[in-house]
């Protein structure tokens, strides 16, 4: 699994060949759903007798219940039987509405956690507040805050924006229910550490669960890579081997060879070489951060605070983004982060990288790609540590949707149950096998074989293996107060420089100059002090470059 250091680690989301609905952005801007829309649950009777004996101490401890169904997980049945003490002490009645308020591309996602909820507790309706754009649900959870209606009891966010939320009073803190209930987030199953404390934790408080990981990997067209002739000419023409790339100047060649090709896809399309995030709404700033950290990039000085973008590896990811520009589609550069996921899953590009949920969706049925989609690590880059080339490969964990209970909510209790519920083992890994958004975060479904198979089924063996190795070279989205306003000042002047609107030293300059201007809006002590602690979850080997050079 390489080199995997236990204090780190990862994050989210995504669509599929339909792109009908959503996965990520923070200000994403284009995609089409009902501003909202309501599905309610029916009502149904309980025919179970469930008995709880519940200690709370602080800490995740024991709790003694009477199966509630046979197979049923210990966390599930610790949720169900939360569900019942509360109906018997009359905290809530038969045919309480629970409410969630979520991005529609999560709505096949929650509606399987609903019925699955509805075998168990079917006195307890919920109600999904589906809103069409990740924006969409960020603005009305900030309105709550200040309205205090209590028209949602719990909320679906991106882990970036935790802090935004608690800060505005939205978020409830969850310890004393990870207490009294134990979700699972200790021992064989629980979330892979640290993202489930890092995704979950503000200011040493718990506020969310885990519904999602968001490592990138490498996707890729094995039959391509694999064809005899394809590898003669390669060799000829390039004088090495056509071959998964280690590097990102490996894969500048390739992706030039194969655009070159004139490959016609099944769907009738060209097939180019590459299609790596450059789009202007959301994710471009996914693929400049992963090359610049790889390449030995700080973002901010560990002791000022000061932006170190505008620097040789800035300006090195921005070199390798421009040399991929011909080879990859121009809607790279024009189109909604979803464009990247249709083409691969049509078979129009042979080297791209994503969220897990890519992956998923190609080895969908209707996939084109479904029997000959591969995935890898990502591509890295050749640095200078001590004198030594060394290759540097780190993976990008951005925003990682996780689940909040509204301190205005009838039912806070009840909500946080019902994500309870949701995130169990059992009941989690079927929520994220249905829908697309959301992807595997717990341990034991790639360790424990009635859980891993399941995991193969949806995502494919390759990618279960790499995806384990991905996790331990994986780093962590901005996840500091305004991360969503620095990365979304960066993403505009990334699109900038690929629409040939700007030249990188200028796009760097004005980031630099645009972050300066956020950190002193929160705070430069309070921004520095969370840079610290968020820069030791990178890497080792990130952190080693950085050392090597005087950053750390």
């Amino acid at each position: 699994m390489g080199n995997v250091n236990k204090s780190r680690r990862q994050f989210l989301i995504t669509l599929g060949s339909s792109v009908i609905a959503l996965g990520v952005g923070y200000f994403l801007g284009s995609v089409t759903r009902p501003a909202k829309e309501i599905i309610s649950t029916t009502t149904k009777t309980l025919t179970k007798t469930v008995t709880t004996t519940v200690t709370a101490t602080g800490t995740p401890t024991t709790t003694t219940t009477t199966p509630v169904a046979p197979g049923l997980s210990a966390v599930a049945q610790r949720a169900v039987a939360g569900v019942k003490e509360l109906m018997d002490k009359g905290v809530i009645s038969p045919g309480t509405t629970l409410r969630i308020l979520h991005v529609a591309g999560s709505r096949a996602n929650l509606e399987k956690a609903i019925e699955l909820w509805k075998q168990y507790v079917p006195e307890v309706n919920v109600e999904l507040i589906t809103l069409g754009q990740e924006p969409d649900v960020y603005n009305k959870a900030m309105q709550e805050a200040v309205t205090k209606t209590g028209s949602f009891d719990v909320v679906t966010i991106f882990s970036t924006w935790l802090g935004d939320v608690v800060e505005a009073g939205l978020a409830k803190p969850l310890d004393a229910y990870y207490s009294k209930y134990d979700p699972g987030y200790t021992g064989p199953c629980a979330p892979i550490e640290p993202l489930g404390s890092y995704t979950t934790t503000y200011k040493g408080k718990r506020y969310a669960l885990n519904l999602d990981s968001d490592v990138f990997t490498l996707s890729y067209r094995k039959d391509l890579l694999t064809n005899p002739e394809y590898q003669n000419e390669f060799q000829a023409q390039y004088g090495k081997q056509l071959k998964v790339p280690d590097t990102w100047e490996e894969l500048i060649d390739m992706a030039e060879f194969f655009t070159n090709l004139n490959l016609t896809a099944p769907s009738g399309g060209k097939v180019w070489g590459a299609y790596f995030y450059a789009e202007p709404r959301f994710a471009a700033y996914i693929t400049w951060l992963n090359i610049f950290v790889e390449a030995g990039g700080i973002l901010f000085d560990l002791k000022t605070m000061d932006p170190k973008i505008d620097s040789p590896e800035g300006r090195y990811a921005f070199d390798i983004m421009l040399k991929l520009k011909p080879y990859m589609p121009p809607e790279a550069v024009t189109a909604s982060w979803a464009d990247l996921y249709d083409k691969f899953v049509k078979g129009e590009t042979v080297f791209t990288a994503a969220w897990p949920s890519l992956t998923k969706e190609a080895h969908r049925p209707t996939s084109a790609v479904k029997d000959v989609a591969g995935s890898a690590l990502m591509p890295g880059v050749e640095v200078e540590v001590g004198g030594t080339k060394k290759l540097i490969r780190a993976a990008p964990n951005p925003v990682n949707w996780v689940g909040v209970v509204s301190n205005y909510s009838k039912y806070p209790e009840l909500g946080y149950l019902f994500l309870q519920f949701a995130t169990a083992p059992d009941i989690g890994l079927e929520m994220i096998l249905t829908g697309v958004i959301l992807d595997p975060f717990r341990k034991c479904w790639f360790t424990e074989p009635k859980y891993r198979s399941k995991l193969v089924q949806g995502y494919g063996e390759e990618f279960v293996e790499v995806y384990m190795q991905s996790l331990g070279i994986s780093f962590p989205d901005l996840l500091i107060r305004g991360g969503p306003e620095y990365l979304a000042k960066l993403t505009t002047n990334v699109n900038a420089v690929m629409a040939g609107t700007k030249d990188p030293e200028t796009a760097l300059s004005d980031t630099a100059s645009d972050w300066d201007s956020i950190t002193s809006k929160y705070g430069v002590d309070e921004q520095l002090a969370a840079w610290q602690g968020l820069a030791e979850l990178f890497p080792d080997d990130v952190k080693s470059v950085w050392k090597a050079r005087g950053y750390m």
